[in-house]
């Protein structure tokens, strides 16, 4: 379905929209800065790393906020700014923290970092705000000032890192220790072989799996293309090769990546640290300041300000007025334990296109439409064993082959696990003491009680119009999957080998609303159907299921777990105790409430092909080998 056809669509956020955004963030940053303190007493949850690694990270991820914002030249603000901040007030207050932060002998002071310590995240943060931000961060310091601070990230040398997008941590603070001057013999091939090890993790067309996680998502972005541009722009003159490298590993990547965008400018919601929200477009603007862009300057612009606008409409801030942990409003089950209060502000990156002039093609360029606003697509990622699609301008992903190492289960492998995650509707997630969310999923239901999910996956096919992967749900239970597709319809066939009996579930999208009188649902086995205000699915058994049931949260009686709303509910099909070796299929469908879900009917079936029909007389055709005769 063709949504527009003209190249430069009506405009969005511009160069001065971005810098007003950059002051309305810092704002209230400033209002909490104290002089002889280097920190911020942001309001949130406490992280696992310790209060001294969340009062750097309050210090450190504002400071690279407000480093895209100083290093902005003071004629492109408009001369009627209102509530202007200082620049000199800002940028003396976080010299003169950085200075308390890095003295042993002050109260103040946050300690080295050690073997896998969130210190060394917080050092390559502020590496790159005092490279963005050098004539108001760095070179107004005295030389014993500098050698301060020098020595406090010094304390990088000889820790271990995690194999994964850290390693990059590690790369940027010793890069800018040799570069000032600070560095020592062993620094060098340290760095190379981090940054070897780094280039392990590429599995190809711009994608990398994240190290020991052995996860893909928007690290891809805002860790790896991000950091490895920077590290290439700031130290890598002396190996050309190495920041070619990088810079083609990018520009591989984006053309791929534009396809992730709504035409609300929401990226879909997928994997962990999803509370950084826009510094999913952190590499757009940095690419084309490394010259490493490869999709048009005004494509780029117009999905970083369509990305930004969304978040920036949404009630994403906390009683403070600062950004709160969550997606598009304040939701802290969406976090990790890794998180505290000053997390979200790594959405710092995405200020990158601040980093250009005005008079950048970034700017300037005529915007061109995202895939999204032009047509509905199915985008099949073999490498990166997914499929997106867009849908009406909404996107969806379809996950065939993320493996969730058993140490990344702690962050919630429902972030990676589910069949399908789309734009406009969240998904839900899993509380400490609550039970797997079943939404967009296949789990099995133990006669114990216990509910299992996908986590280790293995990918069979990846297409245009077809996807598969076989993986195991909990240790008795063995899974293949396969999925086709038709606009918003989903065709479902799971096969399975059960050694302890089991049921297994399918669930539908979960839909979620402020109010629960706008969640309504509608079931009579074999066909339910539930919707809200903005959307409604449905879930059809055509093999294998014998029931139906609803998973509701309602405000005031269960806790949220929603990253949408408050209330919620997710409808799914169960079968009866399973054992041995079946099959299960139905149909699945999520759309707006402006778009009619005519029904599809399985007609005609035999062992390779089957077909379908809607009340409008259309067919759709499914022909694939797994396909069993009914």
């Amino acid at each position: 379905m063709v949504k527009k056809t003209e190249t430069s669509p009506d405009p969005s956020w511009g160069y001065f929209d971005w810098l007003r955004v950059a002051e309305e963030g810092l704002r209230p940053l400033a209002k909490l800065m104290k002089t002889g303190k280097a920190d911020l007493p942001i309001i949130g949850k406490t992280s696992s790393h310790g209060p001294q690694a969340d009062r750097l990270e309050s210090f450190s991820r504002p400071c690279l906020w407000a480093a895209h914002w100083l290093q902005a030249t003071p004629t492109t603000f408009p001369a009627t700014a209102p509530q202007s901040l200082s620049r000199k007030t800002i940028a003396d207050w976080f010299r003169q923290a950085l200075l308390l932060g890095t003295d042993p002998s002050s109260p103040e002071y946050w300690g080295p970092t050690e073997d896998h310590h969130q210190h060394t995240v917080e050092m390559a943060a502020l590496v790159l705000a005092l490279e963005i931000a050098r004539e108001f961060l760095w070179d107004p310091l005295s030389q014993t000032e500098k050698e301060q601070v020098a020595r406090w990230f010094a304390s990088v040398r000889g820790t271990k890192l995690h194999p994964n997008n850290h390693l990059f941590f590690g790369v940027l603070t010793l890069s800018f220790l040799e570069k000032e001057g600070f560095g020592q013999k062993t620094d060098a091939p340290q760095i190379s072989q981090w940054l070897d090890t780094l280039e392990t993790m590429a599995i190809g067309k711009g994608w990398f799996r994240d190290g020991s996680n052995q996860t893909v998502d928007y690290y891809n972005a805002y860790a790896f293309h991000y950091y490895g541009l920077w590290w290439g722009r700031l130290f890598g003159q002396n190996d050309s090769t190495r920041t070619k490298r990088w810079q083609n590993f990018t520009r591989e990547f984006l053309p791929d990546y534009a396809h992730f965008f709504a035409t609300s400018g929401e990226n879909v919601p997928f994997g962990r640290s999803l509370t950084y929200r826009f510094n999913a477009v952190a590499p757009f603007a940095l690419a084309e300041m490394c010259g490493a862009l490869s999709v048009p300057p005004g494509l780029a612009r117009r999905i970083s300000s369509k990305n930004l606008h969304f978040f920036w409409s949404q009630p994403i801030f906390q009683s403070q007025g600062l950004l709160s942990l969550g997606w598009i409003d304040e939701f802290l089950p969406l976090s990790e334990r890794y998180s505290c209060g000053g997390s979200p502000y790594w959405a710092a990156k995405g200020l990158a296109p601040l980093l250009l002039p005005p008079s950048s093609p970034f700017w300037q360029d005529s915007e061109q439409p995202l895939p999204s606003e032009i047509s509905d697509f199915s985008h099949p990622l073999p490498t990166a064993e997914l499929v997106v699609r867009s849908i009406e301008g909404e996107i969806e992903l379809l996950n065939a082959g993320t493996a969730i190492s058993t140490s990344n289960t702690v962050f919630g492998s429902y972030k990676w696990g589910k069949l399908s995650y789309r734009t406009g509707v969240g998904f839900d997630v899993q509380l400490p003491d609550g039970p797997y969310p079943i939404d967009s999923s296949l789990t099995a239901l133990m006669e114990d009680g216990s509910l299992h999910g996908r986590q280790q996956t293995r990918s069979l096919a990846v297409g245009k119009d077809h996807l598969a992967c076989s993986y195991p749900l909990g240790d008795s239970v063995e899974i293949e999957t396969h999925l086709w597709w038709n606009g918003p319809w989903q065709l479902h066939l799971h096969r399975y080998k059960i050694g302890k009996k089991c049921r297994l579930l399918l669930g539908g999208q979960s839909l979620s609303a402020k109010e629960m009188e706008n969640l309504k649902e509608k079931f009579s086995f074999p066909n339910l159907s539930w919707n809200n205000s903005t959307h409604h699915v449905a879930l059809q058994s055509l093999q294998g299921f014998a029931k139906a049931g609803s998973r509701r949260t309602i405000v005031g009686k269960q806790p949220r777990t929603q990253i949408y709303a408050g209330n919620s509910v997710t409808l799914f099909l169960e079968t009866d105790l399973l054992f041995g070796e079946g099959w299960l299929a139905a149909l699945h469908a999520v759309a707006p409430t402006t778009t009619t879900l005519g029904r599809w009917e399985l007609g005609g079936t035999q062992t390779g092909r089957w077909s379908l029909k809607n009340k409008k007389g259309e067919l759709w055709t499914v022909r694939h080998p797994s396909l069993p005769a009914i």
